[in-house]
């Protein structure tokens, strides 16, 4: 009986001992304070997931339409193990938009970090969905495996459509001298400021944070990049897939601007002359059925267009990767979108098209159209950028996962997302390949948002971005250095032709 008993004591002061080292591991590195209050995460897969972390009040109420507050503080410790809701938006099937519950109170960020201890380069993606759709707690953007290679990984939500983008002459004569219009880039600008308050309690160096987006969250990237509340907030930017010839319109002036537009939707719904009580008072359904939004030029949060800022050599002096994907065709452009734009310049452009891929008429113009629309001017964004004396890095992307090589010409819009965060999307299917592949881009970003320099560790070189024709790596089954080819570099000066002209006519702050 008194051996059986010793061995039992024995058993359970082991036991005891060994679920005390396991909670002083986890429990320990999984709670930390920030400065408004105590979280709790949870560890996931060599990292601690931080979820639904408030950065700032609910912009609902007298706080719609203005800019973000800081965030109540909180007593106890606060559950962060579930995401926060997204911001309000309409239905969207794809994957990155199956954003689950959706609400005004919707200005959280999420946090994975190391589980081991030390020093981190820090990483803040902004999600794409055309400024109206999206979130940051949607599966695909789980940061885990981007975090275990050594970074802390943020992921954040921000006011969307005409919650985040949205003048009123009612508005403004509120407040004539208040940042107005843009309210989802203030709501990135304040995860930004969050990050530099708090990020050094989760293991990331504050001094060493890099803006990543794809899509609309690239624009918001470039747009960050020359946003003068936004400067010093970050040290190194990814843009992907995100343009560089958008011409934003001024607030005010002229029946299309985006404060005229504004009353004229407040008037179709029965608010003629409407008070901003008024305003704040429509219900969240009705501005949701009540379009898109998109940035506006304040004057003071965004004071050029994104491409603007690189074409006038004001963006922020910090390294920069671009690119885009091989099939930005997937938006929908078409041959009529190329003639438009290209005018006289289409017939022999198309038939370089063809000479070159081997591609019939149709699809060749369907690609023209593509690159003139969206696809080039990333890279005279990177030409501009290189030009100004800045590190810059410019990259094509060509990965199509193995169940859909024989359906599609190339990678969709958007498509990489799968392949940097290492989360293969629920409709797709990954050969071994796709996994290499997958790890090789994961580990150029985090190398990028360390150092600056994407190179190391016996990858593929890739140069840095110098003079045109434009060096770019093409990413995909092999890692190859490549030039833009003399079409495609003629395309590219057509492709941004037309913006310069509208940024050189576009007030200035």
């Amino acid at each position: 009986m008194k051996t059986m008993l010793a061995l039992t004591l024995s058993l359970i002061a082991v036991t005891a001992t060994f679920t005390t080292s396991a909670m002083a591991r986890n429990v320990v590195g999984a709670r930390v304070s920030i400065d408004t209050g105590r979280i709790a995460g949870t560890p996931e897969r060599g990292t601690i997931a931080f979820r639904g972390i408030p950065f700032a009040a609910a912009p609902a109420g007298p706080l719609r339409w203005k800019a973000p507050k800081p965030p109540t503080a909180w007593q106890g410790i606060r559950d962060a193990s579930k995401f926060g809701a997204a911001c309000p938006q309409p239905e969207w099937p794809d994957a990155w938009a199956r954003v689950g519950r959706k609400d005004e109170d919707c200005l959280f960020l999420n946090v994975w970090r190391p589980e081991r201890p030390g020093k981190y380069p820090v990483m803040v993606f902004i999600h794409g969905g055309a400024f109206s759709l999206g979130a940051a707690g949607v599966p695909l953007y789980d940061g885990a495996a981007l975090a275990e290679r050594g970074a802390v990984i943020v992921t954040i939500n921000y006011r969307l459509g005409r919650f985040g983008f949205f003048a009123h002459p009612a508005l403004t004569a509120e407040d004539p001298k208040g940042l107005l219009g843009n309210y989802g880039i203030m709501d990135q600008i304040a995860a930004l400021k969050w990050v530099q308050r708090n990020i050094d309690r989760f293991g990331g160096d504050r001094s060493n944070v890099t803006i990543f987006g794809e899509s609309a969250g690239a624009g918001s990237v470039q747009i960050l990049m020359g946003a003068p509340a936004a400067k010093g907030l970050f040290q190194k930017a990814i843009s992907q897939s995100g343009a560089g010839n958008s011409v934003l319109p001024p607030i005010s002036g002229g029946k299309a601007s985006p404060e005229a537009l504004g009353k004229a939707w407040t008037d179709s719904i029965g608010l003629k002359d409407a008070t901003p009580s008024q305003l704040r008072a429509i219900s969240v359904d009705e501005i949701v059925k009540g379009g898109r939004g998109f940035p506006i030029l304040d004057g003071k949060v965004v004071t050029r267009s994104p491409g603007d800022y690189f074409y006038s050599r004001t963006a922020a002096r910090v390294p920069l990767m671009i690119g885009f994907n091989s099939h930005e065709a997937s938006l929908g452009f078409n041959e009529a979108v190329a003639k438009g734009l290209l005018g006289a310049d289409f017939a022999d452009l198309q038939a370089a098209y063809v000479a070159r891929t081997g591609r019939d008429p149709a699809r060749a113009a369907i690609d023209l159209a593509a690159d003139v629309a969206f696809a080039l001017p990333s890279y005279a964004v990177a030409d501009w950028h290189a030009g100004a004396g800045n590190q810059t890095y410019a990259y094509y992307f060509d990965q199509v996962p193995v169940d859909q090589r024989a359906k599609l010409p190339g990678a969709g819009h958007g498509s990489e997302m799968e392949y940097l965060f290492g989360n293969m999307a629920t409709d797709n299917r990954w050969d071994a390949i796709d996994t290499r592949v997958s790890k090789q881009m994961g580990d150029y970003w985090v190398r990028f948002a360390r150092t600056g320099n994407p190179n190391g560790n016996g990858a593929s070189n890739w140069p840095a971005t110098t003079t045109a024709p434009t060096t770019y790596l093409h990413i995909g089954d092999t890692m190859r250095v490549e030039r833009l080819s003399a079409d495609r570099e003629r395309v590219k000066a057509i492709s941004v032709a037309p913006a310069i002209k509208g940024w050189a006519a576009a007030p200035k702050p």
